[in-house]
């Protein structure tokens, strides 16, 4: 049976995007799913080697910037030119596109060259540096459009043509979204702030799916003694402007608690940190094993520090992997870790209102038992992605 093509593009890999991942895998029973991304020589290769080999039925374009070295030279020359002509052109979609990310372009030039016979009935962008190369896309292959906004991008920090790029961010965004059949956000946040500047057509299909996990990536919790209590905290990578200072600051006082980070760790960060006995280190793990590991855990750390307007309102993949492994969590004050625990209907956590070290200090053992977090894991099944999952092939239907 010939199946419907739908092609996903991005600027990551597929280890470092897991939303993706998980959207493919969720429509490659009904769908022929495409995925044109970036093969990276870092961290995430062998993770992205076993998502690959564990959906054969995808169809994976990768571009690998060091074999295709030409193209990647021209396309980082075009990206500091566009920089240098972009208060020229502040609303040309091209030059703010290339301006933005030097990926954009060699996104475009590897889509031009799919087959020409295909057809693709949709295409679905996922990050801001994919938006030229699926709305180019789409118009080439007359392809409905769906962006997914997983990040508020003009909210994000800049680290480059500081006097611009917001700008660029805003318009690559109007631009897109005024071709959009469909965009998904990844918060409501991040829905509500979107809905502030940037005007969609009347029949724009727009609706929030949250970065979930199955419910059986979960077992039930197992029995928990709390001697020691063992607090975790993961990320790709262990670094600055992540909240961690409050971890090395708690764990100064509270020998007693365990703290567990897991990512990959920056040397230079934490040569600059006194590190206490009781922080252990774990290197990055794959989803399904940082499931198993979190089991042992008691109490989950989401301590986004709010260090920009996109810090304050998404809402981190930790937060929810937490609420979903029945471990109770403790959360700095931001707009998507507030919105998230209030929708809830059970107790899954508490935002601080002092000091993690405080908040330790006053945490209820009852909280903590096995029975608690066992209720909780079973109330979190009912916004797993068995359920978001849902919302996502409407869409696309």
């Amino acid at each position: 049976m010939n199946q419907t093509n739908i092609i996903f593009i991005t600027t990551s890999s597929l280890a470092s995007n897991p939303r993706l991942v998980k959207e493919f895998e969720a429509l490659k029973n009904e769908f022929s799913c495409h995925v044109l991304c970036f093969r990276h020589q870092d961290w995430s290769l062998e993770l992205s080697e076993t998502i690959k080999s564990n959906n054969p039925e995808v169809n994976f374009i990768e571009i690998d910037r060091k074999s295709a070295i030409i193209i990647t030279i021209i396309c980082k020359i075009i990206h500091k030119v566009s920089i240098s002509i972009n208060s020229t052109f502040p609303k040309s979609f091209k030059v703010c596109a290339f301006a933005n990310n030097d990926e954009a372009l060699q996104l475009w030039i590897k889509a031009k060259t799919l087959d020409k016979k295909t057809k693709f009935s949709r295409v679905i962008a996922h990050n801001l540096g994919a938006f030229y190369a699926a709305v180019k896309f789409s118009e080439k292959k007359s392809s409905a459009l769906q962006l997914d906004i997983e990040d508020y991008y003009p909210g994000e920090a800049l680290y480059f043509n500081k006097k611009i790029e917001k700008q660029n961010r805003m318009e690559l965004m109007a631009y897109s979204f005024l071709r959009a059949e469909s965009i998904t956000y990844a918060s409501k946040g991040i829905e509500l702030e979107c809905e502030k500047y940037f005007k969609v057509r009347n029949h724009t299909k727009q609706l929030t799916i949250i970065n979930t996990f199955k419910a059986n990536d979960f077992s039930e919790p197992k029995s928990t003694t709390l001697h020691p209590l063992k607090c975790v905290w993961f990320s790709q990578n262990i670094g600055p402007n992540r909240g961690l200072e409050q971890i090395f600051e708690a764990a100064k006082s509270l020998s007693h608690i365990e703290f567990h980070l897991v990512g990959n760790q920056n040397p230079e960060f934490l040569k600059i940190i006194t590190i206490s006995d009781n922080i252990i280190f774990h290197d990055i793990m794959q989803q399904s094993e940082l499931h198993i590991f979190l089991a042992k855990m008691d109490v989950g750390l989401a301590l986004e520090p709010g260090k920009d307007l996109n810090n304050l309102i998404a809402l981190s993949n930790k937060i929810i992997t937490y609420a979903q492994g029945g471990l109770y969590i403790l959360a700095t004050d931001t707009f998507g870790q507030c919105d998230f625990l209030k929708s809830l209907d059970y107790n899954a956590g508490l935002i601080m209102t002092s000091s993690l070290e405080n908040a330790l200090q006053n945490l209820d053992n009852d909280l903590l038992s096995t029975n608690s977090k066992i209720g909780r894991w079973k109330n979190a099944k009912f916004f797993s992605w068995d359920y978001e999952q849902l919302k996502l092939k409407e869409v696309v239907s």
